[in-house]
């Protein structure tokens, strides 16, 4: 830790924990880390430390893509990436600009164990799948090495050099063409920089350097503080239990029997070599599993108005049936509960081999469009997919991970208005003040549903109106009336009946 940085090296890897044995071993050599002609003692020692669970990995976070994108979106990465999935509070993280084509994050922890570092990768794989980000995840391996700070690039010969969060890209390449930076002395002074200056992960007092340099990593820092404990993802998923019965004597029963004890209906079966499933659905309540199928996956509850399986020949049309969402992971499941899906929404999933779905909602309208398109014509999935297309809705390409789609655009290139999947927020009266102050991009689609079932009460013209001044510059007519047009035509309550749907205004 605290013997120089060798002349030449601009890498470190990870911090393994050596017995004094290994140490004094290591020590005999000239070079620590490479024997000509022999087995590396530096690769002899990682394997031991990493099966004896000795091996510390300081999580760093980088994006390779900051000349495709702006640097405030690669920050926005980071900051929701090290906020919301690990828990560290961004302004505690050291920013670097590496000197070619990637900003780096420093976070002020490690992983530790093998176990952990397996886990940090799979949290950084589903945010990527989930966001849309692209961080590296190739970081997350055993013996990763990653780019020390004040070391020059060898392709664009600029330093790599410590920025803040908010700069733009001429103050950083302005950062790294006049700011010499000095490479650290020892790896101790890296850790100190990280850790200590910004982390705050100290111990209460100062000590020395002891005199044997395995029995600590650093002697400023707290290590029970600075190790990051990552939950594995069994128990961020947590599902009730529900047990087979009877099938009901009474067929006026067998609805709520069949959507929880049929036949799953699975997005990702049989997907190997075969183009994606296509699931139109009416939501009938929340998340379950049951024991002793799909190892506990958990399933939702639905009728499904039509769907097709990867391989085209599993099918289901108006009945009920749990739809099963993906296992392990569970990619989907995680998006299924942050969209906050309810009872009697209408949903469209698209899966397939990656078992990282395309989700989304829709109208009742465009749901029994879209299954009469996948069962009852020709093309199926590709129809019920066209249409969806045609309505607005990015259904993504042959093998796409997106996570959530929304309405966004055409075929003709017509922008539309954003209707993302529902998001869990107050009444309806809440949600319209929400509008009203913040915006009216600020509700979903269902919200944006739940406001106009409200002002509807009060008539077309109020309702009208009050959709036209939210959206502003940006009102499409043609929309707003169909909008409005399929709320009154499809309820059935009769609170509407007093409405008469006027014609489209030229």
């Amino acid at each position: 830790m605290f013997e120089p940085v060798p002349e030449g090296a601009h890498t470190a890897s990870p911090v393994y924990l050596l017995t004094p044995e290994e140490y004094d071993r290591q020590d005999e050599f000239e070079s620590g880390y490479e024997i000509s002609g022999k087995r590396s003692i530096g690769k002899e020692l990682q394997d031991t430390c990493e099966g004896d669970g000795r091996v510390f990995y300081p999580v760093h976070i980088e994006s390779d893509v900051y000349h495709e994108k702006d640097a405030q979106t690669l920050i926005d990465w980071f900051r929701e990436f090290t906020d919301d999935r690990l828990g560290v509070p961004f302004h505690n993280c050291s920013c670097y600009f590496s000197g070619n084509r990637s900003i780096h994050v420093h976070v002020p922890h490690f992983v530790h164990g093998e176990e952990q570092r397996e886990r940090l990768k799979k949290q950084a794989e589903a945010f990527c799948e989930e966001t849309g980000a692209k961080l590296d995840v190739s970081l997350y391996y055993r013996k990763g090495l990653f780019r020390l700070p004040g070391v020059t690039h060898e392709s664009s010969t600029l330093q790599k050099v410590q920025i803040e969060p908010e700069w733009e890209h001429d103050r950083i390449i302005s950062e790294a063409t006049s700011v010499c930076t000095e490479p650290p002395a020892s790896y101790a002074e890296v850790l100190r920089d990280v850790f200590v200056h910004r982390g705050g992960v100290t111990s209460p007092t100062a000590q020395s350097p002891k005199e044997e340099p395995h029995a600590e990593i650093h002697p400023h820092l707290d290590l029970d503080a600075a190790v990051l404990e990552l939950v594995p993802d069994e128990r961020e998923v947590e599902t009730p239990l529900i047990e087979q019965r009877e099938y009901p004597m009474n067929t006026f029963d067998a609805p709520g029997w069949l959507m929880y004890n049929a036949k799953e209906f699975s997005p990702y079966a049989y997907a190997s070599g075969n183009p994606r499933s296509v699931a139109v659905i009416q939501v009938k309540g929340g998340a379950f599993a049951r024991k002793g199928r799909r190892n506990g996956a958990p399933m939702v509850p639905v009728w499904f108005i039509g769907a097709i399986g990867c391989d085209g020949s599993f099918t289901k049309e108006t009945e009920h049936a749990p739809l099963q969402l993906s296992e392990g992971n569970r990619k989907d499941f995680e998006k299924w509960s942050r969209q906050g899906y309810q009872n009697g929404d209408y949903v469209v999933i698209v899966g397939g081999q990656s078992r990282s779905s395309i989700i989304f909602s829709v109208t009742r309208t465009e749901a029994l469009q879209a299954g009469y398109h996948l069962v009852r014509t020709e093309g199926s999935r590709k129809a019920a997919l066209n249409y969806l297309s045609n309505r607005g809705y990015d259904v993504g390409a042959s093998g796409s991970t997106s996570t959530t789609a929304s309405r966004s655009g055409t075929a003709t290139g017509k922008t539309k208005t954003i209707w993302p999947a529902r998001e869990n927020q107050g009444g309806a009266e809440a949600l319209q003040r929400k509008a009203e102050h913040e915006g009216i991009d600020t509700l979903s689609h269902n919200e944006r549903i739940r406001v106009a079932c409200r002002l509807l009460r009060y008539g077309w013209e109020p309702t009208w109106e009050w959709f036209k001044e939210r959206f502003g510059s940006s009102f499409k007519p043609e929309v707003t009336h169909c909008f409005l047009r399929g709320i009154v035509e499809e309820s059935s309550f009769e609170e509407y009946n007093h409405i008469d749907v006027p014609a489209l205004p030229a």
